[in-house]
């Protein structure tokens, strides 16, 4: 019993510094029941790892125009966005990233893509939210 304890009051103490901030991703009305979440908290070496959740979007193939994939975007303030990777969806229609970048504070961006390889956003986003790394 004391060793539960013991473990208990450990991790309520690390747990408020390891879960970091999670922020709400505002749908497009192009997509009105997507929804999705970044969880952001201090990684390695100070940089900033981010958490993407999603839910509720249409396979990227079964949009208009097609697309081949969601990507998503890290986009600091008066600076050009930058691609953290892309996100498959599974059966439910739901996906996740992990993703580490030196960006503390910025814009992220989800946006429809027709290739991986595009080095910055040719569509509207399709979520979109502020994020914030605050210590």
């Amino acid at each position: 019993m004391m060793k539960t304890a013991l473990l208990l009051s450990v991790l309520m103490a690390i747990w408020p510094f390891s879960s970091g901030q999670t922020f709400v991703l505002a749908p497009s009305s192009s997509v009105p029941a997507a929804s999705g979440t970044v969880k952001v908290s201090q990684g390695d070496n100070g940089n900033t790892k981010l958490e993407v959740k999603v839910k509720h979007l249409a396979l990227p193939s079964r949009l208009t125009p097609p697309a081949a994939a969601y990507l998503v975007w890290i986009q600091p303030r008066g600076q050009a966005a930058h691609k953290l990777g892309a996100i498959q969806l599974d059966d439910s229609l739901n996906g996740d990233l992990t993703a580490v970048t030196t960006v503390q504070t910025g814009d992220l961006l989800i946006t429809a893509e027709q290739s991986v390889n595009v080095d910055a956003p040719t569509s509207a986003p399709v979520l979109q939210g502020h994020i914030e790394l605050k210590s």
